[in-house]
């Protein structure tokens, strides 16, 4: 503790570094042009790589165009803050069964907070837990998560990360036709939060919260319980739907299945020879509710609760122009893609998602469509009774908490006054807007 190794060094794998290791980075800022991590662990044993307890570290990236990169394997990046590099603050680079938790990434210059592309060999990935925001500078092309897999060499796993308030898309699962071996196949995109995602551009821009679709074929690939919001003030763009599963000028896809999500900004589902959608609530206020691409043959739609007007030209099914709910359902040929529950809000829901590698942490989110000033909240899954606890609102998550105490097995309350979001950093920004008091999301944490 008295002779700490400078960051690089560490993250070469000094000889003394062993599989199942940790490496606790301490307080402070870590600041080079590039951080390189050869750390190798084993599928059994990784080498962790961890911010130590009730101390914030924080990785600054430099004049590069990452602020880290891992090309070792089977090593666990965990809970620190990375921020500030010239394009991607962390890039999957050549490694296998890299995974990275709890992270806080905000406010790099291009492409996407975290990215991981196939052309350079990284396998077998998990990002969970991760806040991601702030990131990018180009209208329309930087995103919070930017993604590709090969399923040939295991699968992607995006989990439980709240995304938002990014340059274009929150996750963007995309490939294009170039030199490089660029593909989309086996990805499970479960748990995420993405809101205003494309408010901070200049112009403002109302985009897609979760993307998967590109170029190329897409195949094997799972959206679950995923959860979008967007309320912004300014046009709505027609074709950025919040959930879009497809690139209306791609190919065709093979398989996807779409379940269980809650969708705040219309649904698009196009070219998959097969699809599952069903369990989602879809809502919108401002444009498109549903649409749907020419070919659904091998579509099956049931379960889904649709909140907006059956009457509206909101529903679409190429090449048809945007017509009603019961000609969208006869064009489609859906004998019952689910419930049409009216033109007003769904009812209030909150979601408690614990999150898998730290115990006592879980994300909370809340759409207070009834705009209630608190919200009481059961996480009686995730604390114990006399566990001391704090929680904050995640567009504040290094601020004051917003409420914390002793657990004694009751709900607890939370505030849904809005927050301001967190100014991007060096950049001319449109401001992004205020989600509360309808939507908040939180992290509950176990104190020491």
């Amino acid at each position: 503790m008295s002779s700490p190794w400078d960051l690089q060094t560490a993250l070469e794998h000094p000889a003394a570094v062993q599989p199942g290791d940790t490496i606790w980075l301490r307080g402070g800022s870590y600041t080079a042009a590039m951080y390189v991590s050869d750390l190798a662990g084993t599928p059994e044993r990784p080498i962790i790589v961890r911010q130590y307890p009730r101390e914030r570290a924080t990785i600054v990236g430099g004049t590069a165009d990452q602020g880290l990169v891992t090309r070792g394997g089977h090593t666990w990046f965990w809970g620190f803050e990375v921020m500030g590099s010239r394009i991607q603050p962390i890039l999957v680079y050549n490694s296998v069964g890299d995974r990275f938790i709890n992270l806080v990434v905000h406010d790099a210059g291009k492409y996407a907070g975290i990215a991981q592309f196939t052309w350079t060999g990284a396998r077998q990935t998990e990002i969970h837990g991760c806040i991601v925001y702030n990131n990018g500078r180009e209208y329309n092309l930087d995103h919070g998560l930017y993604v590709q897999n090969d399923v040939a060499t295991g699968m992607l796993y995006v989990t439980d990360n709240i995304i938002f308030n990014n340059w274009a898309r929150g996750i963007q699962a995309y490939a294009k036709v170039d030199t490089r071996r660029e593909t989309i196949s086996g990805i499970v995109i479960e748990g995420n939060v993405a809101f205003h995602n494309g408010s901070i551009s200049k112009p403002a821009n109302h985009t897609k919260q979760i993307m998967v679709g590109g170029l190329v074929p897409a195949s094997d690939i799972v959206v679950r319980r995923n959860y979008t919001y967007w309320r912004g003030a300014s046009p709505r763009n027609p074709d950025a739907l919040s959930l879009n599963i497809g690139f209306v000028f791609g190919p065709d896809n093979a398989d996807v299945v779409v379940e269980n999500n809650y969708i705040v900004g219309g649904l698009y589902i196009g070219k998959w020879a097969s699809a599952r959608v069903r369990g989602n609530v879809v809502s919108d206020y401002d444009g498109p509710l549903v649409v749907t691409d020419a070919n659904v043959s091998g579509h099956t739609w049931e379960a889904n609760r649709f909140y907006g007007d059956p009457t509206a030209a909101s529903w679409m099914h190429a090449p048809h122009p945007p017509t009603t709910a019961a000609t969208w359902k006869a064009q489609a040929g859906f004998p019952n893609p689910g419930s049409y529950a009216g033109n007003g809000a769904p009812p209030n829901h909150v979601v408690v998602r614990p999150n898998r590698h730290e115990a006592g942490r879980a994300n909370i989110i809340v759409y207070n469509w009834e705009e209630l000033s608190t919200v009481s909240v059961d996480v009686s899954g995730v604390l114990n009774a006399g566990d001391r606890y704090v929680v904050q609102n995640v567009q504040d998550f290094y601020g004051p908490p917003v409420a914390s105490g002793t657990y004694d097995g009751s709900a607890i309350q939370l505030p849904m006054a809005g927050i301001r979001p967190p100014a991007p950093i060096g950049t001319e920004y449109t401001p992004a807007p205020i989600t509360g008091p309808t939507f908040n999301v939180f992290v509950l944490l176990r104190a020491p």
